[in-house]
């Protein structure tokens, strides 16, 4: 967790500070500029994104199971949002990531909450895909007052005996492909941590290296309120 957590914070550090030095010369092209201040800006966000986990995880740790904010949620309009969200931050297109969601099914929960799994889940559904990507949004309405979300990549998979570990916090998998791309184990933890407390279920599904990944989450339309 600690060489992660270096990682993420110096990198993008590092590059805030050779921007900063480079824009700094004299007679620096406008074109240039611009390009520079792009990464920066990125830079900034990776730090943010990487805050708001780490801060994410340690609320999660300590809250109990309930809801702070409940009220109706559109999930085709919460799972557009967080799609879109995703495919300007790894520059994807629209058919790369792609929402297939009923726009009847409508669930009393915390918006939030369901808004920072829905985000994390079609995030790293693009950190381990390759290009160009294939992720696919879908739900369905499941029996007993349940919907079913899935979100499905083609990316560089699972085996299947870390299928479970995954959504332990700070694990991440001894995988070369997985340990070039940023991230500190958090945000699965934070999945599953906050879909329990929307009382629902979250599962990893896999059928091995370079196969793919499905992450399936279900919620509750009409979860009671805890008190």
């Amino acid at each position: 967790f600690i060489d992660s957590v270096t990682h993420e914070l110096k990198s993008p550090l590092a590059s805030l500070q050779l921007c900063l030095e480079t824009l700094g010369r004299k007679g620096l092209e406008e074109d240039a500029q611009e390009k520079l201040r792009t990464m920066m800006l990125e830079d900034v966000d990776r730090l943010r994104a990487f805050i708001d986990d780490v801060l994410e995880a340690n609320r999660v740790s300590y809250s109990r199971a309930g809801f702070v904010n409940l009220g109706d949620v559109s999930l085709k309009e919460l799972a557009e949002e967080c799609a879109e969200a995703v495919r300007v931050r790894y520059k994807l297109s629209e058919e790369e990531v792609v929402v297939d969601v009923d726009p009847k099914i409508t669930i009393s929960t915390d918006r939030a909450a369901l808004e920072i799994v829905v985000n994390n889940l079609i995030d790293n559904a693009a950190k381990y895909s390759t290009r160009p990507a294939r992720i696919e949004v879908r739900s369905r309405r499941e029996t007993e007052g349940k919907v079913l979300l899935e979100v499905t990549d083609d990316g560089i998979g699972i085996d299947r005996k870390n299928l479970k570990r995954i959504f332990q916090r700070f694990y991440r998998v001894e995988d070369a492909e997985v340990r070039e791309r940023r991230g500190t184990g958090l945000g699965l933890f934070v999945v599953w941590a906050l879909v329990k407390q929307l009382g629902g279920k979250v599962h990893a599904l896999s059928e091995g290296r370079g196969r793919g990944t499905t992450m399936r989450v279900e919620l509750p339309l009409a979860p009671a309120v805890s008190t």
